[in-house]
């Protein structure tokens, strides 16, 4: 038995949502109030839910849940999974919430992260530009043009030697 999400949204106020997914699953993003008990922890914790209530189970698609909430109604729970689990939830539009207050930040790591990836897209699109669309240069080709690049940058044919030597490979 499933509950489509705009069904579940509905009635949000009504359901005990539980979040079968593992705890970092639930971290990166889960239903505004619901529960996360993973579903191997379910016989351990399930006095954890109210018996009164109805049981909405949710993972990512719904395969899990719809296992979850089958084993709950066979503890005498009124129990369905979200058909679709949180992709369904998400492609329907509703919210995600995810604890921001616990994400720290670290503005060095995410200028030298930017860089980074400004310098792979360079790299990316000049050797397109040498080699052509859709074309694959051997790994010789591509350590050839990678010397010729660090020389043009500044650096010695010494010092380019050794950062490839580093990569590995031929």
């Amino acid at each position: 038995m499933a509950m489509d999400a705009q069904t579940v949204a509905g009635r949000l106020d009504e359901l005990q949502v539980v979040d079968v997914r593992y705890a970092d699953d639930w971290r990166a993003g889960h239903i505004d109030g619901s529960a996360n008990i993973p579903e191997e922890d379910l016989p351990e914790r399930v006095e954890e839910l109210d018996r009164s209530r109805a049981v909405v189970t949710v993972c990512r698609a719904g395969t899990r849940s719809a296992d979850a909430a089958e084993w709950l109604r066979g503890q005498g729970f009124d129990a369905q999974s979200l058909d679709g689990g949180m992709l369904a939830w998400k492609w329907a539009g509703f919210p995600i919430t995810a604890p921001v207050d616990d994400v720290e930040v670290d503005e060095v790591v995410v200028a030298e992260m930017q860089a980074l990836h400004d310098e792979f897209v360079a790299v990316a699109m000049a050797i397109e530009a040498r080699f052509g669309v859709g074309v694959e240069p051997t790994e010789a080709q591509i350590r050839e043009f990678l010397r010729e690049r660090m020389i043009d940058e500044g650096r010695t044919p010494e010092e380019a030697d050794a950062y490839l030597a580093e990569m590995g490979g031929e």
